[in-house]
């Protein structure tokens, strides 16, 4: 299971924190509805054009492979932009990684998540 119990989830703005609960659990349905229809998410070098092709993606990823997603570290590189620091491991090529999820944030929603290594 997903080991998010330390997490200081009270650290995010609310829809970052919504959006990562849903992401962490793989319910991409549900995360999805904490982005607008135009977001921008760049994922490992993808750029993903709006919410529903995010979906997809993210979707199609998760019934390819099993993922555990250890959340940590929280930072605020800029007034608007959050940074998470991740760790994924599972059967994916590798096995493990960091991940930086970066969320920027324009009146309280999320219009662009960089996800990077």
């Amino acid at each position: 299971m997903n080991d998010t119990t330390a997490f200081a989830w009270d650290e995010l703005p609310e829809v970052v924190a919504s959006y990562l609960r849903a992401h962490v659990s793989q319910d991409f349905a549900t995360a999805m509805t904490y982005l607008p229809e135009d977001v921008v998410v760049t994922d490992n070098g993808e750029v993903l054009e709006g919410r529903d092709e995010t979906f997809t993606v993210f979707d199609q990823s998760a019934k390819d492979y099993d993922v555990e997603t250890t959340l940590g570290s929280i930072s605020r590189p800029a007034d608007d932009v959050w940074e998470v620091g991740t760790h994924l491991s599972g059967n994916f090529p590798g096995g493990e990684v960091d991940l930086r999820m970066v969320f920027t944030l324009v009146d309280d929603v999320i219009r662009r998540l960089d996800i990077t290594v």
